[in-house]
């Protein structure tokens, strides 16, 4: 790491964080221990696989993103969030409604790090921004994300009802998981959904938005090859 640390203090711990995101594993450069929880193998948190010698060209990638928004320091420190989140909505210990809520803010995150990056910042309306994010990228859109005029995303309908009303799907929170008690057993599982598209969102955000695995749909529990 010594070769990308050079110069700043804040450029190493943002390589650091990203060596976390693409190792599936919280690494840290902090002398006290984690507020998340850290797994003791690599690759747990994410749905992906680094292929050979991949990591040398995710650094220098993670690097380039890095250098090019040194006039935008927060735009580094929104990716270091969204990996934070996405590493925090795992904890075992959590109740259901507080990793959908990490999920939720991971991604809120990701729509400003790519609507920032459009030329000509467009006019989202919260309750179709992940499917703008999917659109955007040519990922396959998840039912849960699905807007239209006539109904938005059944996703955005929940984050409200957590956030303003303290009620995940009319219960108080942690009295309930996602889709409520009377969904089927076989009901898709949006948390998982959730976690596998932040995923693709942050390394199209960090440089790859052509990989194949960032065009991959999120209903699977398959684990992907991930080439940079």
């Amino acid at each position: 790491m010594t070769m990308y640390g050079e110069g700043s203090r804040e450029k190493l711990d943002f390589l650091v964080w990203c060596m976390s995101f693409f190792v599936g594993m919280r690494l840290t450069t902090a002398e006290a221990g984690f507020l998340d929880a850290t797994p003791i193998k690599s690759g747990v948190l994410v749905d992906f696989r680094l292929s050979g010698n991949a990591m040398v060209g995710a650094l220098d990638m993670c690097a380039a993103y890095f250098e090019s928004h040194r006039t935008d320091p927060i735009a580094c420190q929104r990716v270091e969030a969204v990996i934070h989140a996405l590493f925090m909505a795992q904890s075992p210990q959590n109740l259901e409604f507080e990793s959908f809520q990490y999920l939720y803010m991971a991604l809120d995150a990701c729509f400003r790090s790519l609507s920032d990056a459009e030329s000509c910042k467009p006019h989202v309306p919260h309750g179709s921004r992940i499917q703008w994010m999917c659109g955007l990228l040519e990922i396959p859109v998840p039912g849960w994300a699905e807007h239209s005029d006539k109904a938005p995303a059944s996703v955005a309908a929940v984050r409200n009802d957590s956030f303003h009303e303290a009620l995940f799907f009319g219960a108080p929170l942690g009295f309930s998981l996602y889709g409520g008690s009377q969904q089927p057993l076989n009901r898709p599982n949006v948390i998982l959904q959730m976690q596998a598209l932040v995923c693709r969102l942050l390394v199209a955000i960090l440089g790859r938005p052509e990989a194949r695995y960032v065009r991959s749909p999120v209903h699977t529990r398959q684990i992907f090859h991930l080439d940079i």
